[in-house]
């Protein structure tokens, strides 16, 4: 059996907390061992979401110590529910996943109309925990989705001109320019396209877990 890394990608509305249950749920019923690791997790106050710049490097780094932690104790599945739409992003988290010998796996979100994403968005009495990210922020997360998306192949040429690496700068809680990006790091990528979302609800957890017994 192969021990597993499954990186999330998408932005903010398009589903992948209903698609990341959907797998849980299949591997939990064969008895496969799973934890999830999301930095959104340490924002949330009761049932809301209550975001807070000034914590966002401190979350990350609790985020990524829990995620190391499960490699350690060899959880089987370990699923890194960020956004992480830019390599860079990912990097610390691919990196562990590398050096402790998991094979990881990319599914990607592709983005659906904004105005969907702006609706599943807005905290209501029905969704307090939902994350009420600006419309301005999801544009420009769906352009930078993408920006990288071809970084996805290993064999595209990187583009000096749209293809940046970033880094964290604490002092200032914005990321800044360090040189080119990289490609993401994976063994495999699926893809989720938004007319496929409802119907793979029903076939994702089988696939990840034919990928986790496959001897191949």
């Amino acid at each position: 059996m192969k021990t597993i890394i499954i990186i999330n990608r998408a932005v903010p509305g398009s589903g992948k907390t209903t698609i990341t249950n959907c797998i849980v749920d299949e591997l939990k019923k064969n008895n496969i061992d799973v934890k999830i690791h999301s930095t959104d997790e340490y924002f949330m106050v009761g049932n809301r979401y209550v975001f807070d710049i000034e914590k966002l490097d401190e979350y990350h780094s609790k985020n990524l110590e829990e995620f190391e932690n499960s490699i350690k104790n060899r959880v089987e599945v370990i699923i890194c529910d960020n956004t992480n739409i830019m390599p860079w992003q990912t990097e610390p988290y691919t990196k562990l996943a590398r050096e402790n010998n998991y094979q990881i796996i990319v599914l990607t979100l592709d983005p659906r109309e904004l105005e969907k994403h702006i609706e599943a968005q807005k905290v209501t009495p029905q969704k307090p925990d939902a994350h009420g990210v600006e419309e301005e922020i999801l544009k420009r997360m769906i352009n930078e989705y993408y920006q990288y998306d071809d970084l996805l192949n290993p064999r595209i040429v990187i583009d000096e001109t749209k293809h940046i690496h970033y880094k964290w700068n604490k002092e200032t809680k914005q990321k800044e320019i360090d040189g080119l990006a990289k490609h993401f790091d994976c063994d495999k990528v699926i893809r989720i396209l938004p007319n496929e979302y409802r119907e793979i609800q029903k076939t994702i957890g089988a696939k990840i877990l034919n990928l986790i017994i496959s001897k191949k």
